[in-house]
């Protein structure tokens, strides 16, 4: 009977290691794969600021042409947006003072009714000045343009067009200083890649020689200064590795944020 129940357990904790294998194997499917630099990882295990690149190979080969790039970030760009408002804006502008002359241009239109009487004034002679009903209705327009409108439209007109233009002039001014901004942060990211891998090698040697250094000074070979000295030569070169890593990151979120996209949508 014990045998029984030990099988029948042993059967569920196996049948339940199954179902929980299979449900692992159903979101896996489900969750795509990226490339972290490494390897295929789920996409899920990727952090949100991570960097999508193979940073040992060449970046510039693996993200987008210059004029992509520029494409991106002449349609995403928040200060293109805002000079593109800026244009709209006096666009706006020029169309509603186009109209402004009708604030001289007033209408009425008014009705009366009750018993029909007759509103006659009479002078200090008895002569009746005039005669009018005061029932009916009555509508026209009041007309008062002032003398501005009349000799300082044309100008003001001008002017508006001329602020047109400034706006435009400004939008294009904007694009070619952010087309320079994204070529310098573009270029120096690149180099800031390369230059990191060439002090990743620069720490991978020095600390090759600490370690041969190591032995060699255990053998007796070498005096224990040379290892102190080539231990330094190690610290610095970590600590340039760190300085172009960081760098890097600064040129990479720098772009980033001109470009107003990730640069993991830039990928090729």
């Amino acid at each position: 009977m014990r045998l029984k129940i030990k099988h029948i357990s042993f059967t569920i904790l196996l049948c339940l290691g199954l179902l929980q294998s299979a449900v692992a194997q159903k979101g896996a499917k489900k969750d795509s794969l990226v490339w972290n630099g490494r390897a295929m990882v789920p996409m899920s295990s990727i952090p949100v600021d991570t960097i999508l690149f193979d940073l040992s190979g060449d970046l510039d080969k693996q993200m987008q042409p210059l004029d992509t790039i520029f494409a991106y970030a002449i349609r995403y760009s928040p200060e293109l947006k805002f000079e593109d408002a800026s244009i709209e804006k006096a666009e706006y502008n020029t169309r509603y003072t186009r109209y402004l002359f009708l604030n001289g241009v007033t209408g009425f239109y008014n009705y009366s009714w009750g018993t029909q009487t007759n509103l006659n004034s009479v002078n200090a002679e008895g002569s009746v000045l005039n005669n009018s009903l005061g029932i009916g209705q009555r509508f026209g327009a009041n007309i008062t343009l002032p003398l501005t409108e009349v000799f300082g439209r044309p100008n003001r007109m001008k002017q508006l067009k001329a602020e047109e233009k400034m706006a435009r002039y400004k939008r294009a001014d904007a694009e070619l200083e952010l087309k320079r901004k994204i070529i310098a942060d573009y270029y120096n990211l690149v180099a800031a890649q390369k230059i990191m891998n060439v002090r990743q090698q620069d720490v991978e040697s020095a600390r090759l020689s600490v370690e041969i250094a190591s032995v060699e000074m255990r053998r007796g070979k070498i005096h224990p200064s040379e290892l102190s000295r080539l231990k330094n030569v190690l610290t610095i070169a970590e600590s340039n590795l760190e300085m172009s890593r960081r760098d890097f990151m600064v040129y990479y979120y720098q772009l980033e944020v001109v470009l107003g996209v990730k640069l993991s949508s830039l990928k090729r």
